[in-house]
């Protein structure tokens, strides 16, 4: 029976199952066949493992031998049916340094059994392939088996055949299915890339390994009705004209989706749904021009939609594709199909950026224009009113005069504010940031409001902390962002009300809000609040002067310094807008 030297490597242990099964088998050839020892090996490739043993020591089975040092030593035995004897003087030397001896002392005559002898009937499949051997020794009664005896052989040397091959199907088959598990788990954590090409750089070796394929290409259908084709071949770079093919495997692919196929396709399976015979003999000429003997052919999708297709490709068609392989690629498909549909999102997500860019831009460099060309007028009307004598005029005449100078003046404020938004929303501006103290800022805002919030009987409480606050940003804008809510919360509070305004930092932010008891904001008017040019639609507050154009620009400034605007209101009760930035980080340049 078979043995192994100490330096021979451990192959892959075999499941349970398996090893159960076999053992059943070989105590029953051992104890009905009349032998006190008797094993199953199986093959795996250029080894074979003794994977069920019975009679003989612990530690044989899993013993390991060169499959070629079988082959050998069964082309020098005699046929005894399906059995196979090596006679003790014929046996090889390295048969012998692989085999175990039992410790026996022959008995006498032809018939007499040695400790060399060899008995074991080779496992075929179907093909005429070795997959096992089916070996006994030491028999009870010292001698070569007779008739009778070699019957019982004979079945169950029929019966381990069959057991054998089932257990090696069960085996592939657990092997296909951990594999295609494993590449659809790749697959899925490949899934968080952030483009296609990236998705199958993460799982491309992944997916040729686990189907047992030499390369693979896809093919992505463009949102335009182009197509997009990225190819691997395991150990190389070769690139394939997959073109010369495409109006031929789109068309599968729109039908295999909606099936939800994956087709086997090669010379011995040309015929394939929805393929006419001459597509099929063009794909044939194809795949053999580039070495390829048959391929997995996988559509990808999302919903209903088709969006291109896979293909996994092996040098021949043995060993076929399984049952479990096509559906293991159907699942790869469907989640491939997300990566190409993801990719297709994001490319329209970027052209409407793009386009939305581009169209501010063009708003902003109007705006400019715009404010620019209305300056020159505006100045030119204000220096004629201020140089007019209202001294001489009438009553009437000085009203019209004064009109024209506060219409003026609001003028004035609505080309600054349309200015500052165009120079605070354009998005080729540089924005270069600086440590900057919000509390000096806001300390400063708070002395230039004041005879403001005077002038209406207001209380002004301002909470800072002793030391300065800072974040990173542009100052100027900084200051304007605390101006407008500092102007606001004024404008819009009652006579004679509190205004609180609070500033802090912690947990690498940095918050400032001002809370007014002012006329308060209705839930409809929140909801376009920081939209340019909108005006509330309660009359108290459209009968007080503005631009609508303040809020707008807090909320640019805010969002190009990385912050957020919360705010809270009640009609009738107030407003309390907070706006909250990251605080900087890093050490503060002195100017001095």
């Amino acid at each position: 029976m078979p043995d192994q030297p100490a330096a021979q490597e451990q192959a892959a242990p075999w499941a349970d199952e398996t090893r159960q099964h076999l053992q059943v088998l070989v105590e029953g050839v051992a104890t009905l066949a009349g032998f006190e020892q008797s094993a199953i090996t199986l093959r795996r490739d250029d080894v074979c493992e003794v994977v069920a043993a019975a009679g003989v020591a612990d530690g044989f089975v899993g013993r390991l031998l060169p499959t070629l040092t079988i082959e050998a030593e069964l082309a020098n035995a005699d046929e005894w049916g399906v059995w196979r004897f090596v006679p003790h003087d014929r046996a090889s030397e390295e048969a012998l340094a692989y085999s175990h001896i039992p410790d026996v002392v022959p008995l006498d005559g032809e018939d007499a059994w040695h400790p060399l002898d060899l008995l074991a009937a080779p496992l075929h499949d179907d093909e005429g392939r070795l997959r096992g051997l089916l070996s006994v020794d030491s028999p009870r009664n010292g001698r070569h088996p007779g008739p009778k005896q070699l019957a019982v052989l004979t079945q169950y040397a029929g019966v381990a055949r069959t057991l054998v091959l089932l257990a090696l199907e069960r085996e592939s088959l657990a092997e296909r299915v951990r594999m295609a598990d494993e590449a659809r788990q790749i697959v899925r954590e490949a899934l968080g890339e952030p483009s296609l090409e990236l998705v199958l750089e993460a799982c491309r070796e992944a997916i040729t390994s686990c189907f047992g394929a030499v390369g693979m290409w896809l093919t992505a259908f463009d949102t335009d009705g182009g197509t997009s084709a990225t190819s691997y071949a395991v150990g190389g770079e070769v690139e394939a004209p997959f073109s010369e093919i495409d109006d031929v495997v789109i068309k599968l692919a729109h039908r295999y989706w909606a099936d939800q196929y994956a087709a086997h396709f090669s010379h011995d399976r040309s015929e394939a749904p929805g393929l006419p015979p001459a597509d099929a003999k063009r794909l044939l000429a194809f795949l053999d021009r580039i070495g390829i003997g048959s391929v997995l052919f996988v559509p990808l999708g999302a919903g209903p939609e088709c969006l291109g297709f896979l293909v996994l490709t092996r040098v021949s068609d043995t060993p076929a594709w399984t049952a479990v392989e096509r559906d293991a690629a159907l699942e790869i498909g469907r989640d491939l199909g997300r990566a190409v549909a993801n990719a297709h999102q994001l490319e329209r997500e970027r052209a409407v950026a793009d386009r939305l860019r581009k169209l501010d831009s063009y708003r902003v460099q109007m705006v400019n224009t715009l404010g620019h060309e209305l300056r020159t007028p505006l100045f030119s009307m204000t220096a004629n009113l201020e140089m007019l004598d209202i001294e001489g005029m009438g009553e009437e005449n000085r009203r019209s005069v004064a009109a024209a100078s506060r219409g003026a003046t609001r003028m004035q404020a609505v080309i600054e504010d349309l200015l500052t938004m165009a120079k605070v929303a354009d998005p080729a501006r540089e924005f270069v940031p600086e440590a900057v103290d919000l509390r000096g800022i806001l300390l400063e805002v708070a002395d230039e409001c004041h005879h403001a919030a005077l002038s209406k009987a207001q209380v002004c409480h301002v909470d800072v902390p002793e030391e300065p606050v800072l974040v990173a940003g542009e100052p100027a804008e900084l200051h304007r962002m605390l101006a407008n809510l500092a102007s606001n919360a004024i404008k819009y509070s009652v006579v004679g009300g509190r205004i609180d305004v609070r500033l802090a930092g912690e947990d690498g932010e940095v918050r400032v809000s001002f809370a007014d008891q002012g006329i308060g904001i209705s839930e409809e008017d929140q909801q376009q609040l920081f939209r340019e040019f909108f005006r509330s639609s309660n009359p108290v507050a459209l009968a007080r002067p503005g631009t609508g154009l303040g809020l707008a620009i807090v909320d640019r400034i805010v969002r190009r310094h990385s912050g957020h605007i919360d705010l809270t209101s009640e009609l009738g009760r107030g407003t309390t807008v907070t706006v909250t930035l990251p605080a900087h980080q890093g050490p503060v340049v002195s100017a001095e």
